[in-house]
């Protein structure tokens, strides 16, 4: 008996287990011992054992019975402890912990309990490893269970009318005891998996009338893939892109194609969807399904010169000046300053560099400085600190000085071209 699902990034990492099989599971010990059969508690010591109280037990042995015991009868457990059991004649005797009277040990090693499918026991314990570990099963959707073929319904109770259901101590309750005859699977989802869904594996149960076809879901799955569908315990196949078969998904509504019969029991079990460890990503900010990104999803592209230079979630503009505009999805920024947060911003144009700054610095941190501004900030030019002005000696090409300049050269300077004056050219 195995599980399904997928192998989960935290939590519980070894929750993937192949369980003991419950049809019949037997106990050897040493009825001969006076330290494993006690004549004065009346208990029998089996360590670790997996016996639930209540549950018929067949006792044999190949030596000589046990005092108050006969080899090829039925008894009934009294749980004394998780080492230590009692015996019973009656169901109800043990529900009422009378148990039965050991008067002397046995002969011989060789003494069985025996519990098995026998129309009769309704509960069994789960474990793994040869009964060296519990299962750790706390609810009834953590596994399926399946009789002779058919899905059985889970139950969150300790007393299920169909079904199955869980107890305390990974104690697996059927509503109808197995016969001998019958093949028990169980497929055990995890003991905890966080990835496997983002929530607890949630039932949503129904009874058909026969006319509706629509039945509204608890929550929203990401896919048909992602619920187990049953009717009357009979798994059914949901539609795909090529064949239409008995359900499909639309959003929170699962859509039969054709009404379930009036009193058919619909199961809908949310399985979970597969992690981005081991699949493709199924969900993101919360949403699940075939996504697209919303104006509201935190992610800036930043891109240069029609490169992509990586991905941000916060764009901070610093300084006087700068702008953006959004243009469909497209964000266009200006950044018109240093940075600096005031004095003026630098700006681009055919003929060069402008600001709108009085005096520029060159070599320096800051040119807020009184001897250099003056009286009402008024002065205007460049100010270059501890350096100087450095000028070509030729002018080549064409150049043009207007009637409202000057235009200064430091000499002696070589003009390989047209030098066009309407204003004062100076050469120092």
């Amino acid at each position: 008996m195995g599980y399904f699902g997928n192998q989960p990034t935290s939590g519980d990492n070894n929750s993937f287990k192949v369980l003991d099989d419950i049809s019949s599971h037997t106990r050897q010990f040493d009825g001969s011992s006076a330290a494993i059969v006690s004549t004065t508690d009346n208990t029998i010591t089996v360590v670790g054992h997996r016996f639930v109280q209540g549950q018929r037990v067949s006792y044999t042995t190949s030596g000589g019975s046990i005092g108050g015991l006969s080899s090829g009868t039925n008894y009934f457990i009294i749980k004394n402890s998780v080492n230590d059991i009692k015996l019973a004649s009656s169901a109800a005797n043990a529900n009422n912990n009378i148990a039965l009277n050991l008067s002397s040990v046995g002969t011989g090693t060789d003494h069985n309990l025996t519990v098995a499918f026998d129309s009769v026991n309704t509960k069994f314990k789960l474990t793994f490893g040869n009964g060296d570990f519990t299962a750790k099963v706390t609810r009834a959707p953590q596994i399926t269970v399946s009789v002779n073929g058919v899905i059985q319904q889970p139950q969150d109770t300790t007393s299920p009318s169909t079904g199955y259901g869980i107890d305390s101590g990974d104690v697996l309750i059927f509503a109808t005891a197995p016969a001998p005859t019958d093949v028990v699977w169980i497929n055990s989802l995890a003991q905890n998996s966080p990835t496997f869904d983002i929530s607890d594996n949630t039932v949503d149960t129904f009874t058909a009338n026969g006319t509706d076809t629509d039945f509204s879901l608890s929550k929203t799955p990401a896919n048909n893939q992602n619920v187990l569908v049953t009717l009357d315990g009979v798994v059914q196949y949901p539609s795909d892109n090529d064949t239409v078969r008995a359900y499909q998904l639309n959003g929170n509504v699962i859509a039969f194609t054709s009404a379930p019969a009036n009193g058919v029991a619909i199961q809908v079990r949310h399985i979970g969807f597969a992690g981005a460890t081991s699949s493709n990503v199924t969900g993101v900010f919360g949403r699940t399904g075939n996504i697209g990104i919303i104006d509201s999803d935190p992610i800036v592209a930043i891109q240069s010169s029609g490169f992509g230079i990586g991905t941000v979630r916060t764009l901070n503009f610093i300084g006087l000046g700068n702008t953006f505009a959004k243009n469909g999805s497209t964000i266009d920024i200006s950044i018109a300053g240093g940075g600096g947060g005031g004095g003026g911003a630098f700006s681009t144009s055919i003929t060069g560099l402008s600001t709108t700054s009085s005096i520029v610095g060159f070599g320096t941190t800051t040119v807020d400085s009184v001897t250099l501004q003056g009286i009402g900030n008024s002065a205007k030019g460049i100010y270059i600190e501890n350096g100087m002005a450095l000028f070509m000696n030729e002018l080549n090409g064409d150049h043009y000085i207007g009637t409202a300049y000057n235009g200064l050269m430091a000499g002696p300077v070589t003009i390989n071209g047209n030098l066009f004056i309407d204003g004062n050219y100076v050469v120092v």
